[in-house]
């Protein structure tokens, strides 16, 4: 059977095969079309659909990521987490899922960005040792994570110490004069009632 194929970018041959695509450490087995010159597989809209049903219902982790951060940002992690009623590994999880879900495709989260690179908080929390953080990722999170990943070219790790540290200089900043902070502390604050009550 004659397809396109963007990888080869020609009009080459597919033929129906079993392909085993990597979700973090995990491996999901499926039959897709694949191109018999480069063996690039097509991840239609049906095999994404059979990825998600396979991927919620999994209860392994799909990766667990070491985010670091200095002694600082440990000790106010802990802090806020305890405020919550929340463990510290949950609490990132859910500054994390936040910071995914509701900050990265805002209008304004370039100038939110910059804002924060040179506010007073990001000084505040780079003080002392670095030290690493286990966080164990669901398939969920990890589907967010990834694109995220993939669209800054970061790692997983990255990714996550940069929602973290978000999410900590917005909790930190809460009564600040910029009335979007205020907004977004606002909103954070519930969102991580939330998480901690279906946790």
């Amino acid at each position: 059977m004659k397809h396109y194929c963007p990888n080869c970018e020609t009009d080459t041959t597919v033929s129906e095969e079993k392909v085993s695509i990597s979700m973090g450490k995990e491996i999901f087995t499926t039959k897709t079309a694949v191109c018999i010159k480069c063996k690039h597989y097509a991840l239609t809209p049906k095999v994404r659909r059979e990825i998600d049903e396979w991927g919620k219902r999994m209860i392994k982790n799909i990766v667990e990521p070491q985010p670091t951060f200095h002694e600082a940002s440990h000790q106010f992690i802990e802090k806020k987490a305890a405020h919550f009623s929340m463990k510290k590994v949950p609490f990132i999880k859910a500054l994390a899922f936040y910071y995914f879900n509701h900050i990265v495709n805002r209008a304004d989260f370039p100038e939110l960005k910059k804002y924060f690179a040179s506010h007073h908080s990001e000084k505040h929390l780079s003080k002392g040792n670095k030290s690493k953080e286990t966080v164990p990722i669901r398939y969920l999170m990890y589907r967010k994570l990834q694109t995220f990943s993939e669209v800054h070219n970061v790692s997983h790790a990255k990714a996550i110490e940069e929602a973290v540290l978000f999410g900590l200089m917005v909790l930190a900043t809460d009564n600040d004069h910029f009335e979007t902070l205020k907004t977004i502390a606002q909103n954070l604050k519930q969102y991580i009632e939330d998480f901690a009550e279906a946790a």
